[in-house]
């Protein structure tokens, strides 16, 4: 099925883009929405998110945890990698299934 894509995007004409749920543009939209909301940001859904970074570490473990039990096995994470420069967090490369 398709659905909007996230964030929401427009074509050329105008009309919304929307990305099929079952591909690998849609999961990595979800994986990016999830990353980017902190635990209880959503009141609706409070353990969508991570747990700020911005003062404890980010723990790749908890990703894949959190995310496993918010999603079940529509997204399956293989692999969390934290990139750091000077050490602070510069990239989180995320390979999924």
């Amino acid at each position: 099925m398709d659905v909007l894509s996230f964030p929401l995007k427009f074509s050329s004409r105008g009309e919304f883009i929307k990305v099929s749920d079952t591909s690998d543009a849609y999961k990595a939209q979800q994986i990016r929405a999830f990353v980017s909301t902190h635990k209880e940001e959503r009141k609706v859904f409070p353990m969508f998110g991570v747990t700020d970074p911005t003062f404890d570490d980010f723990v790749p473990l908890e990703l894949i945890d959190s995310i496993s039990q918010f999603y079940g096995t529509t997204l399956d994470l293989s692999d969390v990698e934290i990139v750091k420069t000077q050490g602070a967090i510069n990239t989180i490369e995320i390979n999924f299934s």
